[in-house]
Protein backbone atom coordinates (compact mmCIF):
# COMPACT_ATOMS: atom_id res chain seq x y z
CA UNK A 1 0.00 0.00 0.00
CA UNK A 2 2.79 2.11 1.16
CA UNK A 3 4.12 1.51 -2.40
CA UNK A 4 1.02 2.51 -4.15
CA UNK A 5 1.20 5.80 -2.35
CA UNK A 6 4.55 6.76 -3.15
CA UNK A 7 3.63 5.84 -7.09
CA UNK A 8 0.83 7.96 -6.95
CA UNK A 9 2.62 11.06 -5.57
CA UNK A 10 5.47 10.22 -8.31
CA UNK A 11 3.24 9.72 -10.74
CA UNK A 12 1.08 13.35 -9.69
CA UNK A 13 4.34 14.97 -9.07
CA UNK A 14 5.48 14.16 -13.01
CA UNK A 15 2.53 15.17 -14.64
CA UNK A 16 2.64 18.93 -12.71
CA UNK A 17 6.44 19.16 -13.30
CA UNK A 18 5.42 18.38 -17.26
CA UNK A 19 2.49 20.73 -16.80
CA UNK A 20 5.24 23.62 -15.88
CA UNK A 21 7.12 22.12 -18.99
CA UNK A 22 5.00 22.75 -21.12
CA UNK A 23 4.04 26.16 -20.35
CA UNK A 24 7.46 26.82 -20.33
CA UNK A 25 8.06 25.59 -23.52
CA UNK A 26 4.93 27.34 -24.53
CA UNK A 27 5.99 31.00 -23.26
CA UNK A 28 9.55 30.09 -25.21
CA UNK A 29 7.61 30.12 -28.74
CA UNK A 30 6.24 33.44 -28.62
CA UNK A 31 8.45 36.12 -31.01
CA UNK A 32 9.67 38.84 -29.30
CA UNK A 33 8.03 42.00 -30.01
CA UNK A 34 9.16 43.67 -34.17
CA UNK A 35 11.62 46.16 -33.56
CA UNK A 36 10.15 48.86 -36.26
CA UNK A 37 11.37 52.44 -36.72
CA UNK A 38 8.72 54.52 -35.58
CA UNK A 39 8.53 52.73 -32.36
CA UNK A 40 12.35 53.05 -31.75
CA UNK A 41 11.84 56.87 -32.50
CA UNK A 42 8.86 57.09 -30.17
CA UNK A 43 10.96 55.44 -27.67
CA UNK A 44 13.77 57.61 -28.40
CA UNK A 45 12.04 60.56 -27.84
CA UNK A 46 10.59 59.21 -24.49
CA UNK A 47 14.51 58.95 -23.73
CA UNK A 48 15.44 62.24 -24.94
CA UNK A 49 12.48 64.50 -24.91
CA UNK A 50 15.04 66.70 -27.64
CA UNK A 51 14.38 64.08 -30.29
CA UNK A 52 12.15 64.70 -32.79
CA UNK A 53 10.29 61.37 -33.27
CA UNK A 54 9.16 62.53 -36.79
CA UNK A 55 12.55 63.58 -38.32
CA UNK A 56 13.46 60.08 -36.57
CA UNK A 57 10.99 58.48 -38.32
CA UNK A 58 11.53 60.82 -41.86
CA UNK A 59 15.17 59.79 -41.89
CA UNK A 60 15.68 56.48 -40.46
CA UNK A 61 12.60 55.21 -43.03
CA UNK A 62 14.83 56.31 -45.93
CA UNK A 63 17.88 54.19 -44.73
CA UNK A 64 17.81 50.96 -46.51
CA UNK A 65 20.11 49.54 -43.19
CA UNK A 66 16.98 50.47 -41.50
CA UNK A 67 14.96 48.08 -42.76
CA UNK A 68 14.09 45.10 -40.48
CA UNK A 69 17.05 46.44 -37.98
CA UNK A 70 17.54 45.73 -34.07
CA UNK A 71 17.67 48.62 -32.00
CA UNK A 72 21.54 48.50 -32.53
CA UNK A 73 21.33 48.46 -36.36
CA UNK A 74 19.11 51.18 -36.43
CA UNK A 75 21.61 53.23 -34.29
CA UNK A 76 24.37 52.13 -36.47
CA UNK A 77 21.57 53.34 -39.29
CA UNK A 78 21.23 56.83 -37.83
CA UNK A 79 25.33 57.27 -37.64
CA UNK A 80 25.11 56.66 -41.25
CA UNK A 81 22.48 59.06 -41.84
CA UNK A 82 24.62 61.51 -39.31
CA UNK A 83 27.98 60.80 -41.54
CA UNK A 84 25.93 61.28 -44.98
CA UNK A 85 24.97 65.01 -43.73
CA UNK A 86 28.34 65.68 -42.12
CA UNK A 87 30.07 64.73 -45.84
CA UNK A 88 27.97 67.00 -47.52
CA UNK A 89 28.44 70.00 -45.37
CA UNK A 90 31.68 69.09 -45.51
CA UNK A 91 33.32 70.89 -48.81
CA UNK A 92 32.09 74.29 -47.09
CA UNK A 93 33.70 73.86 -44.36
CA UNK A 94 36.09 71.24 -44.49
CA UNK A 95 38.25 71.16 -41.35
CA UNK A 96 35.10 70.75 -39.03
CA UNK A 97 32.62 68.59 -40.36
CA UNK A 98 35.87 66.43 -41.30
CA UNK A 99 36.05 65.77 -37.52
CA UNK A 100 32.06 65.62 -37.48
CA UNK A 101 32.69 62.52 -40.25
CA UNK A 102 35.49 61.05 -38.09
CA UNK A 103 33.37 60.96 -34.91
CA UNK A 104 30.51 59.19 -37.06
CA UNK A 105 32.66 56.77 -38.43
CA UNK A 106 33.87 56.03 -35.10
CA UNK A 107 30.36 55.56 -33.35
CA UNK A 108 29.37 53.34 -36.04
CA UNK A 109 32.64 51.39 -35.08
CA UNK A 110 31.85 51.22 -31.28
CA UNK A 111 27.88 50.50 -31.72
CA UNK A 112 29.26 47.35 -34.58
CA UNK A 113 31.67 46.48 -31.86
CA UNK A 114 28.86 46.82 -28.79
CA UNK A 115 31.35 49.97 -27.39
CA UNK A 116 28.10 51.52 -25.86
CA UNK A 117 29.93 53.69 -23.59
CA UNK A 118 32.00 55.33 -26.37
CA UNK A 119 29.29 56.63 -28.35
CA UNK A 120 28.21 59.65 -26.11
CA UNK A 121 32.29 60.81 -25.71
CA UNK A 122 32.66 60.52 -29.50
CA UNK A 123 29.49 62.38 -30.35
CA UNK A 124 29.38 64.89 -27.18
CA UNK A 125 31.18 67.67 -29.23
CA UNK A 126 29.34 66.88 -32.94
CA UNK A 127 26.43 69.76 -32.06
CA UNK A 128 28.86 72.50 -31.15
CA UNK A 129 31.07 71.89 -34.34
CA UNK A 130 28.50 72.26 -36.56
CA UNK A 131 26.81 75.97 -34.81
CA UNK A 132 30.52 76.53 -34.84
CA UNK A 133 30.98 76.48 -38.66
CA UNK A 134 27.66 77.97 -39.18
CA UNK A 135 28.76 80.63 -37.30
CA UNK A 136 32.27 81.44 -38.65
CA UNK A 137 29.91 81.28 -42.11
CA UNK A 138 27.70 83.34 -40.90
CA UNK A 139 30.17 86.12 -40.02
CA UNK A 140 32.44 85.43 -43.41
CA UNK A 141 28.75 86.73 -45.03
CA UNK A 142 28.61 89.93 -43.02
CA UNK A 143 26.28 88.13 -40.36
CA UNK A 144 23.69 86.79 -43.26
CA UNK A 145 22.44 83.48 -42.26
CA UNK A 146 24.91 80.60 -43.13
CA UNK A 147 23.16 78.58 -45.92
CA UNK A 148 24.53 75.50 -43.72
CA UNK A 149 22.73 75.60 -40.63
CA UNK A 150 20.61 72.61 -41.95
CA UNK A 151 23.90 70.35 -41.50
CA UNK A 152 23.88 71.85 -38.02
CA UNK A 153 20.33 71.53 -36.86
CA UNK A 154 20.38 67.91 -38.32
CA UNK A 155 23.81 66.77 -36.98
CA UNK A 156 22.10 68.04 -33.62
CA UNK A 157 19.11 66.42 -33.96
CA UNK A 158 21.31 62.97 -35.28
CA UNK A 159 23.18 63.14 -32.57
CA UNK A 160 20.74 63.31 -30.63
CA UNK A 161 18.91 60.39 -31.81
CA UNK A 162 21.71 58.30 -31.87
CA UNK A 163 22.38 58.91 -28.00
CA UNK A 164 18.85 57.89 -27.35
CA UNK A 165 18.93 55.11 -29.39
CA UNK A 166 22.23 54.01 -28.09
CA UNK A 167 20.37 53.91 -24.27
CA UNK A 168 17.89 51.97 -25.21
CA UNK A 169 20.26 49.12 -25.85
CA UNK A 170 22.06 49.46 -22.67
Amino acid sequence: MRTSALLVAAIAAAAAFAGMCHSAQALTLIPPPKITVGGTCQAAHEADSRVNATFCTTRLRKEPRAIDADTAGLAEAATAVGFRNAEGARSECDMLYGIICKKYAAVREAIAEQRYGEVERELSSVPLLGHICDSGIARARSASASPFLHYSEDNTQITLLTLAITSLIK
